[in-house]
């Protein structure tokens, strides 16, 4: 059977485990975090459709909110016992798009990630990243070959569609060095990307923000369409 989407779970204890291991009997390509941080280093190299956070803590509006912006594209599910009616307006207000009572069962779980999926991730794109061929998969075909720096770039670009990112952020966190360097870098690694596609007949899928960054073009749209966002943790340039 195909897999069904890709979902980190994120908990302090054994729970985050116990439900990715449950929900991968159901063919979902799910994976357990114990922290924060190694859940945000995984999203520099994997594209996520479901973020699943257990538990409550004095910082969970703050790591709802870190989620959001770092994945702004993916469902979010908070999932606690005996929240009340404030945490869960809180929750929500932070970026959750459900709330979810401990205790449920796997099939539930299964239903409730299938109908956040159903809807699409936010202003999704056709294109994907096959990092086990190491290319771009386009919605019409296409193959562009991609080396492992360039995967990180797109799935940076996927995990946030419609949302321009700054030239800093596109890149793995090891390759980055200074900023300024790091924008020359994306510059150079966008222009050999683009010279590939163009190679190769692609119509390259990326925009250039002029004085802020790049963003994934939205399905049919070109620069200058409308509804072309900052990602949530950046202003308007």
């Amino acid at each position: 059977m195909q897999q069904q989407g890709s979902v980190f779970v994120l908990a302090c204890d054994e729970g985050a485990r116990d439900l990715a291991s449950a929900l991968r009997t159901f063919h979902w390509a799910a994976h357990a975090f114990d922290s924060l941080a190694a859940l945000l280093d995984s999203l520099q190299a994997q594209v996520v459709d479901v973020l699943v956070l257990q538990g409550a803590s004095s910082d969970t509006a703050e790591q709802i909110a870190w989620l959001r912006r770092a994945a702004p594209a993916a469902a979010l599910v908070w999932q606690v016992r005996g929240a009340t009616s404030a945490g869960r307006i809180a929750a929500l207000e932070a970026g959750a798009d459900v709330c979810a009572q401990a205790g449920m069962e796997i099939q539930e779980w299964d239903a409730l990630l299938r109908s956040l999926c159903r809807r699409g991730r936010r202003g999704g794109s056709a294109w994907r990243v096959d990092a086990q061929a190491g290319a771009l998969a386009g919605p019409a075909g296409q193959l562009l070959p991609l080396t492992p720096t360039e995967c990180a770039f797109f799935v940076q670009l996927l995990n946030a569609p419609g949302h321009r990112l700054r030239r800093e952020e596109l890149l793995p966190a090891e390759a980055r060095g200074a900023a300024e360097g790091a924008a020359r870098r994306v510059d150079v690694l966008v222009s050999r990307l683009r010279g590939k596609a163009c190679r190769l007949d692609i119509e390259f899928p990326v925009l250039a923000v002029r004085g802020w960054g790049y963003m994934l073009r939205p399905d049919g749209e070109r620069q200058g369409s409308p509804g072309v966002t900052a990602r949530p943790d950046c202003p308007d340039a």
